[in-house]
């Protein structure tokens, strides 16, 4: 796979993102050995931390298990593997879920692991692997005879969507994530016009708990209109709806229901037909613009069942804790 240095959003470095194309390829993963070498990275990784769904998950999803062809929304799982061109060696890991909506003309790349070895970090494999996905939309595109991008003549949407945890001031590693994501491109959808939640992927049948699910925040990129200040009203939607898409093969659809019923509840009662985005800072001088991401001011927005143990603190001055944490001279993201 040979991936489209214009598919590199310009403050991501595309004179890096050159280099590291030049130093390392991009195999997919289709046979099981390729697969395991790229789900044992990971869960090196991820596995400790509890962020990884299981082998059998990911596998029965690359296997094209889960993948219906004739729902409204068709999703496929993919993984990438980045080898050093010279030896072969792995240097990191993408994988990600394409999911195509042919009635809107939509394709969303729904992100979700990204790993660089540490010997390979700051080397512009990371940009390269944020990028990635948007070749495999494209394709997903062109074999549904669909076309390319928004901004081609006859082109259809395609967005990358992540899910990000609200920011932290106690957890450095959440600004520090949506900080990279600002710098490649992405804007988040508001918090008060799509109070997204990723349902609770635990065994809650036996273990008799009540599913709690987790509010996150939605994070897009509008490939070819990163410029835009806002976004459709479907385009919005289509971020929870390609994410069920995929939740629905892995948790009990009923599970589904209240968290569609509290971000769509928000959404259709927000005004306008577009939906004003939020601009990420793109680094520690522009810590204030988190302000509308910050815990205490997007927990509010989800039952209080959802919104975890940790107490919430008043916004004013969870945005001072952020800017004294960030103040400290501890440096660049």
């Amino acid at each position: 796979m040979i991936p489209d240095l214009g598919d590199v959003y310009p403050a991501e470095g595309p004179a890096k993102v050159a280099r590291a194309i030049a130093r390392y390829s991009l195999e997919e993963a289709r046979e099981s050995a390729a697969f395991d070498e790229g789900y044992g990275a990971l869960d090196a990784f991820f596995g400790p931390k509890g962020e990884l769904e299981r082998r059998e998950v990911l596998a029965a999803w690359l296997a094209g298990v889960h993948t219906d062809r004739a729902a409204p929304i068709v999703a496929t799982y993919h993984m990438l593997l980045a080898r050093r061109v010279d030896d072969g060696r792995l240097a990191g890991v993408r994988d990600a879920y394409i999911t195509l909506d042919r009635a809107a003309r939509r394709c969303v790349a729904l992100l979700s692991h990204a790993l660089v070895l540490p010997e390979h970090r700051r080397s512009g494999l990371a940009a390269l692997l944020r990028a990635a996905p948007v070749a495999l939309a494209r394709r997903a595109l062109a074999e549904a005879g669909l076309g390319g991008a928004a901004g081609d003549a006859g082109g259809a949407e395609v967005l990358l969507a992540a899910e990000m945890e609200a920011v932290d001031p106690d957890d450095r590693d959440t600004a520090v994530r949506l900080f990279a994501y600002g710098r490649a491109g992405f804007s988040v959808i508001p918090p008060a016009a799509l109070p997204y939640a990723q349902p609770d992927f635990r065994d809650t049948a036996a273990l008799g708990v009540t599913p709690v699910p987790l509010p996150l925040v939605a994070v897009v990129r509008q490939v070819g209109e990163e410029e835009r200040g806002d976004i459709s009203r479907g385009g919005a939607a289509a971020f929870l709806r390609h994410y069920q898409a995929v939740h629905a093969r892995e948790v009990d659809p009923a599970h589904l229901v209240p968290i569609r019923e509290n971000a769509l509840g928000r959404l259709n009662a927000f005004a306008g037909e577009r939906v004003p985005l939020i601009r990420i800072p793109r680094g520690p001088a522009e810590i204030a613009g988190f302000a509308p991401l910050l815990r205490s001011a997007v927990m509010p927005l989800y039952p209080p069942a959802w919104r975890g143990k940790a107490p919430l603190d008043d916004p004013a001055r969870e945005l001072e804790r952020l800017s004294a944490a960030w103040s400290q001279g501890e440096g660049e993201s």
